[in-house]
C-alpha cells in the first residue's frame, strides 16, 4: 500500500518549491531564537524529503542535509503537537542513530511541526541538545518554539504566494509574447550558444511543416539548404564564441519542398549576472528582394557589356571617320588607346558591387596593358589597399592612362635601362579630412619629347586641370632631362576605407 501521508508531505514540498533554495534571514533569525530560547546549541529548519532531511535554516550543526534514515524529524511528523524525546539514547527510535552513537553525539531532541493551512506536517523547527534534558523545555520555551514554527511556516507561505504570482505573471508574460511572436511576418526562436533550438514561433511550423520535436534541438537544420548547412551552424557558433550579433541569409524549405531566401539574424543575450546562455533570433523573407538583386546584376552586367560594345562602335567610327578624312596615325591609336582605357575601367566598375575597387587595381590594370608585367624588374609600385569612390574611378583611370602611355612611348619603359616606382600612401589633412597621395617616378628616361602628349595637349590638361576641377585633387608635374616626378593628392571620403 503506499503511503499517502508521505506522498502528501512530497506533495506539499513540491508546491512551497523551497528545497536546496539559498540561506534567508528570514528564516536564519528563527533559528537562532529558537537556539537562545530553549537555550540549546543547535537549532534547525528541518523539511523531510523522500530520502533525505535537508535544512532550510541551521545554527550549531555542520551538515546541510543528512539521509533519511537518520532524521529523528521523521519521527517528529507522525504526532500532532510539540514532539520531545528527553534522552535520544534511552528512546528505541534513536538509540542506535548514528548521530546519538558518534558524533556529533546528540541527545535530546524538540521539535514542533510546520504545517501548511490544510494541515499537512513536511518539516519541524527542532532544537537539540547534546546532554540529556529529562525535564524537557519549560512551558515558556515550549509555546515560544511553537510559536517560531508558526512564523517559519508563514515566511514559507509567503514565498509560496510571491512564487505563485511571480509564475503566473510569467506565463501571462509568455503568452503575451507568444501572441505577439505569431503576430510578426518572419519567424522568431531561441536557442543555446551552439545552435539548439529552444523555441520557435508558430509561423516557423507553419512554414516548414515540422512539428514541435522535429524543430527543437537540431532539427530545424534538416529544412536548411544543403549548401547552406555547414556555413549557418559554423557561422552562428563564431558569432557566439565572440559574443557578436550573427546575420546570415540562406535557403529554408517549405512544407511545399520549395526552398526560399531568407535573411536570419541573432543577438545573444545577457542573464542577471552579466553571462551569455541563450540567444534569440528573427528570420526574415528575403526571397523576392532576393530575386530583385539578381535581376538587377544581370540587368547592370548587361548595361556594362552594351557600354563596351558601344565604346567599340566609337572606336571603329572613329577609324572609319579618319580614313576618310585623313588625320594623323597618331591621332587614331591614341583615340583607341583612351577608348580602350575607358572600357577597362568599365569592367572595373561593372564588378566593383562584388569587388571594390582600389588604387592598386587601377595602377596594375593600366600597366599590365602596357606590357608593365614582362618588365617586373623595372617596375614596381607599393602602398596600403585603398578603396576608391566610384565617382573617382573613371578620371583617375584616364590620368594614371596618360602616364603609363607616355612611359611606355617616350618614358623609362620605352627603353632597356629605364625605371618606374608607384607608391601612394593615406593621411589626415589639415581639415581631418583622409586623403589619398600617389607619387609617379621614371627615372632613366630619354627627356623631354616634343610630341609627348603628357608634355603638351590632353594628358597634362587632364592632370593639372582636369583632377583639380573634378576630384578637388592637388597635382604636380615636374619633367627633367632623365627623370620625371609627378604626384596626385585627392580627398577620400569618409566612405573610402583603409584595408589592413
Amino acid at each position: 500500500m503506499p503511503d499517502l501521508e508521505e506522498a502528501a508531505r512530497l506533495v506539499a514540498l513540491g508546491r512551497y518549491a523551497i528545497l536546496d533554495t539559498a540561506p534567508e534571514p528570514a528564516f536564519d533569525d528563527l533559528v537562532l531564537l529558537a537556539s537562545r530560547i530553549c537555550e540549546t546549541p543547535v537549532s534547525l529548519i528541518s523539511l523531510v524529503g523522500s530520502d533525505r532531511q535537508w535544512f532550510k535554516a541551521r545554527i550549531g550543526f555542520a551538515h546541510s542535509e543528512m539521509p533519511i534514515e537518520q532524521s529523528v524529524c521523521r519521527h517528529a511528523l507522525k504526532q500532532a503537537g510539540l514532539f520531545i524525546i528527553p534522552d535520544l539514547k534511552l528512546d528505541p527510535r534513536t538509540s542506535d542513530n548514528p548521530l546519538v552513537t558518534g558524533g556529533p553525539h546528540i541527545r535530546f531532541y524538540a521539535g514542533a511541526q510546520l504545517v501548511t493551512s490544510d494541515g499537512v506536517a513536511f518539516g519541524t523547527l527542532c532544537v537539540i541538545d547534546t546532554k540529556p534534558r529529562p525535564e524537557g523545555l519549560t512551558d515558556s520555551q515550549a509555546s515560544s518554539l511553537e510559536a517560531l514554527a508558526r512564523q517559519a511556516m508563514s515566511q514559507m507561505e509567503f514565498r509560496r504566494v510571491i512564487a505563485e504570482r511571480a509564475e503566473i505573471a510569467l506565463r501571462r508574460s509568455e503568452e503575451r509574447f507568444r501572441a505577439l511572436a505569431n503576430l510578426v511576418p518572419g519567424f522568431l526562436w531561441s536557442s543555446d550558444l551552439v545552435g539548439r533550438a529552444t523555441w520557435f514561433s508558430e509561423r516557423w511550423y507553419e512554414y516548414s511543416g515540422q512539428s514541435e520535436t522535429e524543430a527543437l534541438g537540431y532539427g530545424w537544420q534538416e529544412v536548411i539548404h544543403p549548401e547552406e548547412r555547414e556555413y549557418t551552424i559554423s557561422g552562428f557558433r563564431a558569432a557566439m564564441d565572440q559574443e557578436q550579433p550573427y546575420s546570415r541569409e540562406y535557403r529554408i524549405r517549405g512544407k511545399d519542398g520549395i526552398y526560399r531566401w531568407f535573411m536570419v539574424r541573432a543577438e545573444p543575450i545577457r542573464d542577471a549576472s552579466g553571462q551569455i546562455a541563450r540567444c534569440y533570433g528573427a528570420v526574415t523573407d528575403i526571397h523576392d528582394l532576393h530575386e530583385l538583386h539578381q535581376r538587377q546584376a544581370v540587368l547592370v552586367d548587361e548595361l556594362q557589356h552594351r557600354t563596351r560594345n558601344l565604346l567599340a562602335v566609337v572606336r571603329s567610327i572613329a577609324q572609319q571617320t579618319m580614313a576618310q578624312s585623313g588625320p594623323t596615325e597618331q591621332f587614331c591609336e591614341r583615340f583607341n588607346d583612351r577608348l580602350a582605357a575607358l572600357s577597362r575601367v568599365q569592367g572595373l566598375l561593372s564588378r566593383s558591387d562584388e569587388e571594390p575597387i582600389t588604387i592598386r587595381a587601377l595602377i596594375q590594370t593600366e600597366l599590365d596593358a602596357f606590357g608593365a608585367a614582362a618588365m617586373q624588374s623595372r617596375v614596381a609600385f607599393e602602398g596600403p589597399s585603398v578603396r576608391l569612390r566610384k565617382v573617382s574611378v573613371q578620371t583617375l583611370a584616364l590620368a594614371l592612362h596618360e602616364l603609363a602611355t607616355n612611359a611606355r612611348k617616350y618614358g623609362s619603359l620605352a627603353n632597356d635601362h629605364g625605371r618606374l616606382w608607384v607608391s601612394w600612401d593615406t593621411y589626415r589633412g589639415d581639415g581631418g579630412e583622409r586623403r589619398l597621395s600617389l607619387v609617379w617616378l621614371e627615372q632613366g628616361i630619354n627627356g623631354p619629347k616634343e610630341r609627348s602628349s603628357i608634355r603638351r595637349g590632353y594628358g597634362r590638361e587632364l592632370i593639372e586641370k582636369a583632377l583639380p576641377y573634378t576630384l578637388k585633387a592637388r597635382t604636380s608635374y615636374e619633367l627633367g632631362e632623365a627623370k620625371l616626378r609627378c604626384v596626385i593628392d585627392l580627398p577620400l571620403t569618409d566612405c573610402a576605407k583603409i584595408q589592413h
